[in-house]
């Protein structure tokens, strides 16, 4: 299991005005932490309620079919869950892709005190973001759920958040968690700002190139994510294999164009 170490600055604590899961041990912004675990399978039969109060397995935001962004919130945080959430979803607004059509999205409370109404007043004042663009209930629902499923799901996930009794505040990381179809974590991407880029290419990749047109399946051997960076960046190996097989190709068309015309002068000579 690879440790990840977030900046101070993505480890904020939060007034909360309701109970926690239970008091830290160490100060809380040490607790607070995202231990990686990609690949592993997010256990989809925990049942969390939606904003309608209907209780149900998290399998049925997961149709096999196109990719997840999850993120893990609490709908009354004061600063850093709103920050992540509209990072989010301005980094969607200048997507390509289309929220509901080549993916989903995913918020679940890790308060056991929200309710469906503080999700349903949460998700309408984040999906104004997306202006014209906002998509139906079922693209993006917002989840509460109880203490034994937010614990298995974060620590799932990998997500470490810890509450402070003396400052009635959360200590939580930032960041963003891109499933597969199936449930399983391909990507974490962290801060507060999401470039259209690294939620286009983090999709792409998490799908197993099933979204996405043809040219960006290529381009996705070009680009690797950069653990330092925590961004994808240019991928040099990826461009050489492109540049050969475009070198490959050209040469072939050539070496075909050059058989085609000799095969021409033979007939014409023949006649």
């Amino acid at each position: 299991m690879r440790r990840k170490h977030l900046p101070a600055a993505a480890l904020m604590t939060f007034m909360c005005s309701r109970a926690p899961l239970a008091a830290a041990a160490e100060p809380p912004a040490r607790e607070a932490d995202i231990d990686e675990r990609l690949g592993h399978a997010i256990d989809t039969a925990l049942p969390f309620t939606d904003m309608a109060g209907r209780r149900a397995p998290l399998a049925e935001h997961f149709d096999g079919q196109r990719p997840v962004l999850l993120v893990l919130a609490y709908y009354r945080c004061p600063m850093l869950c709103g920050l992540v959430l509209r990072g989010l979803v301005s980094g969607m607004a200048k997507l390509d892709y289309r929220l509901g059509e080549q993916y989903r999205a995913l918020t679940v409370s890790f308060d056991p005190r929200d309710t469906p109404a503080a999700a349903e007043r949460k998700r309408t004042s984040t999906l104004a973001g997306l202006g014209g663009g906002a998509a139906g209930r079922a693209d993006w629902p917002f989840l509460t759920g109880d203490v034994p499923e937010i614990r298995a799901l974060a620590g799932d996930l990998g997500f470490r958040f810890a509450y402070d009794a003396d400052t009635d505040q959360y200590a939580h990381p930032a960041a963003v968690f891109v499933l597969t179809p199936d449930g399983r974590v391909s990507r974490y991407l962290y801060g507060v700002q999401f470039s259209a880029r690294d939620l286009r290419l983090a999709l792409l990749e998490a799908s197993g190139g099933q979204v996405g047109t043809a040219v960006e399946r290529v381009l996705m051997t070009c680009y690797r994510y950069d653990p330092a960076s925590r961004r994808y960046g240019p991928y040099v190996a990826g461009f050489l294999r492109l540049g050969a097989a475009a070198i490959l190709t050209s040469v072939c068309a050539m070496l075909a164009f050059f058989g085609w015309r000799a095969r021409q002068r033979d007939r014409e000579g023949a006649r």
